[in-house]
């Protein structure tokens, strides 16, 4: 009954310590992600500094305060109004998502945090900075990091001991069988065969006495095996067209166009840098040159092959030099290259009239394919590391006006696209 009891009180034991130990690290957590921007527990940053603000205010005004401070000044509170003058009537971020429960969290980290030793800080302020820690920061949740490791090892010494003592009892229990019972071990003994040296046992037990097991542990090795694989053919292979080169219904190169002649992409995908899509151009955009063009001097005389599809396409006459109304038209059935899946949004004048991005980022370099094939595999991760590596540039666009004001105000010249909520799954995905 003893060990009953011990481990009994071990349960209970564990149990309450790490419910002690989730509720400080959530306070700690929820702190240091909504809070350490403006406030420290021993210096004043933005804010005050909130060593004691348990003794200062009491927990209702404090739970006001912190789901919408904005609230409790225009109801005329007479503490929140002398805080908010005292601060040189900065307005605190409202925070109405969190629960009761996780600011109380907060306050009893801040509590078990001023009851720790002031630290001297290296810096008095560290919203402006990207990467600067003060030795307050890294000091915060010093004091549940230390008991967290005595509570590791003294649960680790109590199991340990348990385990010594029920292997002792173990072996008392086994012998006493023994004695009692010595016809059945001696039996056991001679007809217990290990599988290692019997090698057909495991199969045995395995397929003969129990065939449900080992349907069970078989279907789980193919599956296991056979999903791993299609989960790595999924990602590498389906819907990715890197390389993609189809054969086109006119044979436009353009290494001539935009390479050789510098004709700009924009001329004739005249709506990348105004709509979602580039748009192909249509035969009209191409008969503005190739009205007076014919590169007749490379086929002895004759329009160029190539061209007359433009022509036929439009209904021109290049004898004439006229439209022909009486001609059929037969249209270019140009085949698509880029395609992404329906449920990704993709907007190309986002990315080329206010990111500034270039052709070549997504299609390699254009200006020197005589044949267009796809470059990049525009997967999402491909994306998303682009958003982490590309720069806004807010210095030299408009769009970003009032973003690149309140970059300035906190001493940063750049930001990712990442940093601008470019990783937002809605961003990219209806």
């Amino acid at each position: 009954m003893k060990i009953y009891r011990l481990l009994a009180f071990v349960v209970i034991f564990v149990f309450s310590l790490n419910s002690v130990l989730a509720d400080a690290t959530e306070g700690e957590k929820i702190f240091k992600a909504n809070c350490t921007a403006c406030h420290a527990i021993n210096d004043k940053i933005v804010g005050p500094a909130l060593k004691d603000v348990h003794k200062r205010r009491n927990p209702e005004w404090l739970l006001k305060w912190i789901k919408n401070s904005q609230a409790l000044i225009k109801s005329g509170d007479a503490t929140a109004v002398a805080l908010y003058k005292e601060n040189n009537e900065s307005v605190m971020t409202s925070f109405e998502q969190l629960s009761d429960a996780e600011i109380k969290s907060i306050v009893d980290y801040i509590q078990k945090e001023s009851e720790q030793p002031a630290l001297t800080t290296a810096t008095a302020s560290v919203s402006g900075s990207e990467t600067g820690k003060t030795e307050t920061s890294s000091s915060n949740g010093s004091f549940y990091n230390q008991t967290t490791f005595i509570a590791l090892v003294v649960m680790t010494f109590i199991l340990l001991v348990l385990l010594f003592i029920i292997n002792k009892v173990k072996k008392v229990v086994d012998e006493l069988h023994a004695q009692k019972f010595p016809s059945t071990e001696d039996n056991s003994v001679e007809t217990t065969v290990s599988w290692k040296q019997n090698k057909a046992s495991f199969r045995y037990k395995l397929f003969v006495k129990h065939p449900v097991v080992g349907t069970l542990v078989v279907s789980l090795l193919f599956m296991l095996t056979f999903g791993l694989y299609g989960f790595d053919y999924g990602n590498k292979y389906i819907g990715v067209q890197k390389g993609y080169a189809p054969e086109q219904p006119i044979k436009y190169s353009h290494e001539l166009h935009a390479g050789t002649y510098k004709i700009n992409c924009l001329y004739c995908h005249n709506g990348a840098d105004k709509g979602k899509q580039a748009s192909i151009p249509s035969p009209s955009t191409c008969m503005n040159c190739h009205m007076h063009v014919q590169a007749k001097e490379k086929y002895n005389g004759s329009v160029s092959p190539e061209i007359q599809k433009i022509y036929n396409a439009v209904g021109w006459d290049a004898e004439k030099r006229a439209y022909d109304p009486s001609k059929e038209k037969t249209p270019i059935k140009w085949v698509r290259i880029h395609n992404l899946p329906d449920h990704a949004y993709f907007n190309h004048a986002q990315h080329v009239k206010i990111g500034k991005v270039e052709c070549q980022a997504c299609h390699g370099p254009i200006e020197k394919m005589p044949v267009v094939s796809q470059q990049r595999s525009l997967q999402m991760g491909w994306c998303i590391n682009c958003h982490r590596e590309a720069k806004v540039d807010v210095a030299n666009n408009d769009y970003y006006e009032k973003l690149h004001a309140k970059l300035k105000l906190d001493g940063k010249s750049m930001v990712t696209v990442a940093q601008n909520g470019g990783l937002e799954c809605g961003k990219c995905h209806y």
